[in-house]
């Protein structure tokens, strides 16, 4: 994926970390046509390029993602500790969006700095949206609030 480094929202820019094609054409299509930038990739470290160069207003981030040798990997946390103890990347919010459901998985998640947790199976892209709407006004008007 090409880096675009040009909003053409005011929305937003939606970088989705995400493995199940067919949940990223849903996403893309549905957060496209109202009106956010969207960015998605399967591997963790174009994952990780794309989140310092383009500067995301949100990362939608499953947890499971496949290595490039298929895998079955977590790598989602390694993702989540990479960003967050980058200072470029630190304060861009990230959404967990993943099938895994347990305390564990939540409190994990709470720990490690993210903002949110979806479970996969229990919403609509109607849901997640609103949910993606409320965090990235929620981050604008602390960066503002902290500029003044």
């Amino acid at each position: 994926m090409k880096p675009t480094n040009v909003m053409k929202s005011d929305k937003g820019r939606i970088l989705f970390v995400e493995d199940e094609k067919e949940l990223v054409n849903i996403y893309h299509y549905f957060l496209e046509s109202h009106g956010y930038d969207f960015l998605s990739t399967k591997d963790i470290n174009e994952a990780l390029m794309l989140t310092e160069l383009e500067q995301p207003d949100l990362v939608l981030l499953d947890i499971i993602i496949p290595k490039p040798d298929n895998a079955v990997a977590e790598q989602g946390w390694e993702y989540l500790a990479a960003v967050k103890k980058n200072p470029k990347t630190k304060n861009i919010p990230i959404v967990v969006f993943t099938n895994l459901d347990t305390p564990q998985d939540r409190d994990k998640s709470e720990k490690m700095g993210a903002e949110a947790y979806i479970f996969k199976r229990d919403c609509t892209p109607r849901e997640v949206m609103a949910e993606i709407a409320n965090i990235i006004k929620d981050d604008r008007e602390k960066k503002k609030a902290d500029k003044n």
